[in-house]
């Protein structure tokens, strides 16, 4: 069929608590879809009640975060099993494709390029659970368990049980120093926390010169097996291989099982249920936007093409861009308990120092005595106290006609009152648009965006379909500041990928917000900072990341900005002052930075006593796992300069 020859974040609660195992051979008549995006990195869930229509839990946000799960905070190809003891089986790469964009990492990957190639991932993730909520987590770093391979990178893990060893088995890509990615094997543990044998190689392609990968085993009706696999030939598509034994003596078909004439990768078979026909599902990453194809077969010889998700049979009602996904039977008690799990734990009351999210910007609104907390993620909580918060709430309606689409990434979301109306200042990510790609890898379209809403609970909404921004380079972290004489600015971002020196500039806004009154300026570069620095090619430079902007007076009238840098791996604010006391400047750095180590991404308010308040996020450790949490200091602007004060318990 190959012609020419194709993740504010939720967080699942993990526990070691034993759950009673259900009775596996429940009739299955639901589907689970996990599956992860690029925007996040993190886990996703969706449920089917017919195996064609999909729908996210938790209003389509991650039910697990990539910072909390994995050592490089970010997880990629998801797949998920049930084993014959009712538990289900959770495996899934351990890896951030922008950990240096993120700041998770001070290279493009954890390990030399040179000597173990690219991505050089070598860590797994391996969670089980026996009702889909409460799970177990453990991360395997092949590297370590078993040096003598010289394991160059590792990723795409699928779990499947061997009846001959009665044990569960791991299968995955992997590749020895840096030569041609395989098809490896390993068995694990009874608790599915480590791998117990060393792993051997599933399959040979005839070609030693092909690299395969993502390999995907389905049992067939005739009681044999096939496995699914990527060749990246030219292009790269899904071809099978059969065998009597689960993990050997597979033989080669040269046939193509795809429908794309395009390159696809992560092939996953599942059964219809009640029906002798099984989909192959599989994620076409050479079209823009990416999206999922599928076939189905009952023969395992023959494939009918049932075309792309929203362009077929296949539709999702509530995300779109799926990538490297697996799709399993259920029941449909279990799919109920899983979405009702979901819909309750969308909306509940948390303290603030167990609220996990980036970039928290809160408005203290006079009129509902309440606050209303944002930022990354483009969740909105609300407090009466600053201690006790509800949420997370949607908010945030973009028009999806435009260049954000139908799914973008929400960063760094404001929410400024300005003349009777409420502005949600928000920078959109559409990972499907890519406007340059250099040596720090793709660039997707970003930019900073306005919405507007009579309430600050929202929802807001797009103004028009203006773009404020240059399309051609990424922006990021736009705030609004008005000037005494009552222009208003967009002071945002100019990110570090395109030129290596993320800069901070304006961008004069129309009265009403609706647009651009004329093009941005330059207020200063990341190099500019005497305070931020990294190292690069082992010699010590200024930081290249310009982050977080807000501006503020002081008592005596000096205008000001916190913005945020790192120095080194340490992420960290500064502060600058204009001598002009405008936004044009000049503007001056302060020699030394204004926060504790590991805190970030802040900005200033008033509290509902009148006391100015820090709100910004720690970057913590807790069991091992990286988090952002929102955090308050207070502040003293009666003088001439921010002073920081004591944290707000």
């Amino acid at each position: 069929m190959k012609k020419i020859l194709f993740l504010s974040t939720a967080i699942f609660a993990m526990t070691t608590l034993l759950q009673c195992q259900p009775d596996a051979k429940e009739e299955k008549d639901a589907y689970l879809f996990v599956f992860h995006q690029d925007a996040t990195h993190s886990l996703y869930m969706a449920t089917s009640h017919d195996g064609y229509t999909f729908t996210a839990v938790n209003e389509a946000q991650p039910v697990m975060s990539g910072d909390t799960l994995a050592t490089q905070h970010g997880i990629r190809d998801p797949h998920i099993y049930q084993g014959p003891d009712g538990a289900f089986y959770l495996a899934m790469t351990d890896l951030h494709l922008w950990g240096q964009r993120f700041g998770f990492r001070d290279t493009q990957w954890e390990r030399e390029e040179d000597e173990y190639g690219w991505g050089n991932n070598h860590g797994f993730v391996l969670m089980k659970s026996y009702d889909l909520v409460n799970w177990t987590r453990n991360v395997v770093h092949i590297d370590k368990l078993f040096p003598d391979l010289n394991v160059g990178c590792a990723w795409a893990p699928e779990t499947i049980y061997d009846p001959e060893k009665k044990q569960i088995m791991l299968y995955f890509t992997m590749r020895l120093g840096n030569g041609k990615t395989k098809l490896y094997y390993s068995y694990t543990d009874d608790a599915f926390s480590k791998l117990v044998t060393k792993p051997e190689e599933l399959f040979k392609y005839p070609n030693p010169d092909v690299q395969i990968l993502d390999a995907d085993i389905s049992q067939m009706p005739d009681g044999r097996y096939c496995l699914m696999y990527v060749a990246q030939e030219q292009p790269g598509g899904i071809k099978m291989a059969f065998s009597d034994k689960i993990n050997r003596e597979y033989v080669y078909s040269d046939q193509w099982a795809d429908a794309e004439p395009g390159a696809c990768e992560a092939p996953n078979v599942w059964k219809r249920n009640g029906k002798d026909k099984w989909v192959l599902m599989y994620d076409i990453f050479s079209i823009n936007p990416h999206n999922f194809g599928f076939c189905e077969t009952s023969d395992f010889k023959t494939f009918k093409d049932l075309g792309h998700f929203n362009e077929g049979v296949m539709k999702t009602t509530n995300f779109s861009s799926p990538k490297h996904g697996a799709i399993i039977s259920i029941t449909s008690q279990q799919a109920e308990n899983l979405e009702k799990y979901w819909a309750n734990k969308a909306i509940h009351s948390t303290l603030r120092d167990s609220v996990i999210l980036s970039d928290p910007c809160i408005l203290a609104d006079e009129a509902s005595k309440s606050y209303y907390m944002t930022g990354t993620g483009g969740k909105l909580w609300k407090s009466k106290d600053l201690k006790v918060w509800e949420g997370p709430f949607t908010v945030a309606k973009q028009d999806t006609a435009s260049w954000m689409g139908k799914n973008p990434a929400i960063w760094a979301a404001e929410i400024h009152p300005y003349k009777g109306k409420y502005y949600y200042f928000a920078t959109f990510t559409n990972d499907s648009i890519v406007i340059a790609e250099n040596h720090n890898g793709v660039i997707p379209r970003r930019a900073s965006h306005i919405l507007v809403s009579d309430s600050p609970a929202g929802p807001f909404k797009p103004i028009n379909n203006h773009d404020y921004l240059p399309a051609d380079r990424p922006t990021l972290d736009g705030t609004l500041w008005v000037e005494p004489d009552g222009t208003p600015y967009m002071v945002f971002c100019g990110e570090w990928l395109m030129n290596d020196d993320g800069t901070m500039e304006a961008l004069p806004l129309k009265e009403d917000l609706s647009g651009a009154a004329g093009e941005p300026f330059l207020l200063f570069k990341a190099s500019d900072s005497p305070w931020s620095r990294e190292k690069i090619d082992g010699k010590t430079v200024p930081n290249r990341v310009t982050d977080g902007p807000w501006l503020f007076r002081t008592g005596t009238g000096r205008l000001g900005m916190i913005w945020t840098s790192w120095i080194y791996d340490v992420y960290t604010m500064g502060v600058a002052y204009s001598e002009s006391g405008t936004i044009k400047g000049p503007w001056i750095q302060e020699a030394e930075p204004l926060t504790p180590p590991n805190h970030g991404h802040g900005m200033i308010f008033r509290d509902l006593n009148g006391k100015y308040l820090l709100s910004l996020h720690s970057h913590q450790v807790v069991n091992g796992q990286y988090i952002r949490r929102p955090v308050l200091f207070e502040v003293d602007l009666s003088g001439d300069k921010l002073i920081l004060g004591k944290k707000v318990e």
